[in-house]
């Protein structure tokens, strides 16, 4: 009787305490259906196997909690032991009906088969990365990236997996290609604007070059025949102001021939720009000739200087000139250069200056300067100063008389001798005009 007792004493107490642990087993179950313990019980074909993550500390759980991306861990079977919030709300599925799912519940039918093999790399320890679309709240889709890799608890092997919403990413790529797309469209439009305007800018500038093309030749023509027309009356005149000078100078009428002689000064200034037409007219069709030979160089200058010096009386005009050299040319045509060298210094620069002459001899080449007091030629106009009938522009370009053409003749005639021509200038105080030519061997033109 006594030992009956006892048994059944000792089934109460294991009845007791059974029933503490149903009771306890049964609040860790709510507890981890609420997502309260890191804790997880499956049941095996031979046993029942627990799941914890003693390894997170409280602060990585609550990182864990509260990241945007949702995150899951799987075992073998494909049961879902873990799942943050995130991912949860991602498909719109309460957390408590989520954990202890198999995670193909979730995946979308047309991605099943692929997730699949995807979670089988990951298992043979390969990290895997792979994009799908699930359906979350009212059946959207979202377009998702899964990273999948292994994962160590508590001694076991798990599969972790990252899932991150790529919604905003594509939306902004969408909109990225869209503003591309419109940049692209924007470019050809700008691209077609462009090739129209160069045509039309090409097509209007062709025209503009032939329409000056046609004013130039007419202008030249006209100037030619023009040309040649007064030249021949010129000359008349010029022959019986002469006869009318010297028949008066005779007779000891002093005053008529002196203006006479002043009406000759003038028939001689027309008759400098006639030639000057004609040389223009032939240097472009390549007809100007030269006459070349061997000459003392300091000679011809004197020459010029000496002539030169006979008009320009209100003017000293100084010389300094280095040892003469022999030169190879057209003898005439260099002393039509210094001439309107000369002359030039004495229509621009004030009365009672001194206009200088000068000569260096540098190496196998010799140049001359001619420098004044003059008014000078702005920088920016000086690149320009050669060019045919260019005359410097400013207060006072309608003063000075002439067509802008004395130094154009002068430039092509010492580029014809291979030489080189320059000016020196600064405005208001003077220029310094100046070309060089090649020193002659007298021997190789013998």
């Amino acid at each position: 009787m006594v030992n009956t007792d006892k048994e059944y004493n000792k089934l109460l107490l294991e009845i007791k305490e059974l029933k503490s642990q149903v009771s306890e087993a049964n609040e860790i179950i709510d507890a981890i259906r609420r997502g309260e313990v890191d804790a997880f019980i499956v049941k095996n074909e031979d046993d029942h196997e627990i799941y914890t993550l003693k390894s997170a500390d409280k602060t990585f759980r609550i990182f864990i909690e509260k990241m945007s991306e949702g995150a899951i861990t799987i075992n073998r079977d494909g049961i879902i032991l873990y799942c943050n919030s995130s991912f949860a709300h991602l498909i719109n599925i309460p957390l408590s009906k989520v954990i202890g799912c198999p995670l193909s519940q979730f995946i979308p039918d047309v991605y099943k088969d692929f997730v699949a093999n995807l979670l089988e790399k990951a298992w043979n320890e390969e990290e895997c990365k792979a994009e799908i679309i699930f359906r979350g709240e009212k059946n959207l889709p979202i377009p998702v990236l899964l990273s999948a890799s292994t994962l160590e608890i508590d001694g076991g092997l798990s599969l972790s997996i990252l899932i991150t919403d790529l919604s905003i990413q594509k939306k902004s790529e969408e909109q990225l290609l869209q503003k591309n797309k419109e940049l692209e469209d924007a470019q050809l439009v700008t691209k077609s604007l462009n090739d129209g305007l160069e045509r039309t800018v090409k097509e209007r500038t062709e025209a503009l070059v032939k329409e000056q093309k046609r004013a130039m030749e007419k202008k030249d023509e006209f100037i030619t025949i023009a040309s040649h027309e007064l030249k021949t009356p010129v000359t008349s005149i010029k022959g019986y102001i002469q006869v009318l000078r010297f028949n008066f100078e005779k007779d000891g009428n002093a005053m008529a021939a002196q203006v006479l002689g002043k009406v000759d000064t003038q028939i001689n200034k027309l008759t400098t720009l006639i030639s000057d037409l004609l040389d223009v007219k032939k240097i472009e069709t390549g007809k100007l000739n030269y006459r070349e030979e061997v000459f003392d160089y300091n000679e011809l200058v004197k020459e010029v200087i000496e002539e030169t010096g006979r008009v320009l009386t209100k003017h000293t005009v100084k010389h300094q000139l280095d040892e003469t050299v022999l030169i190879y040319g057209d003898r005439n045509k260099i002393g039509q250069v210094i001439t309107n060298f000369i002359d030039n210094a004495g229509k621009y620069s004030p009365q009672n200056t001194d206009i200088i002459i000068e000569t260096f001899k540098e190496g196998n080449k010799v140049k001359l300067a001619v420098s004044d007091s003059g008014i000078g030629i702005p920088k920016s106009q000086q690149h320009m100063i050669f060019d045919r009938f260019y005359r410097v522009s400013g207060a006072k370009e309608n003063t000075y008389s002439g067509l802008g053409l004395g130094l154009y003749i002068s430039f092509e005639i010492i580029k014809r001798h291979q030489g080189n021509i320059g000016v020196e200038s600064e405005e208001g105080k003077g220029s310094t005009f100046y070309f060089e030519l090649p020193i002659s061997n007298s021997l190789s033109h013998e």
